[in-house]
């Protein structure tokens, strides 16, 4: 019984690890990189006018 806890221990961390890793190299790539719809979007997020999509947003 004591192995497998051990087992359970080490998949259970090393997730976290490897959750962890993938995490931070997302993070290294910027906010686009983070992003679901980033492999399908048309444009890049620095280049969006974010006062009017919000202004055409709050006319709604």
């Amino acid at each position: 019984m004591h192995g497998i806890d051990i087992l359970i221990g080490l998949l259970v961390f090393g997730y976290a690890g490897f959750s962890l890793i993938r995490f931070t190299k997302k993070a290294k790539k910027g906010k686009c990189a983070t992003c679901e719809v980033e492999p399908t979007c048309q444009t890049a997020c620095d280049d969006v006018n974010w006062d009017k999509v919000i202004a055409e947003a709050l006319k709604k």
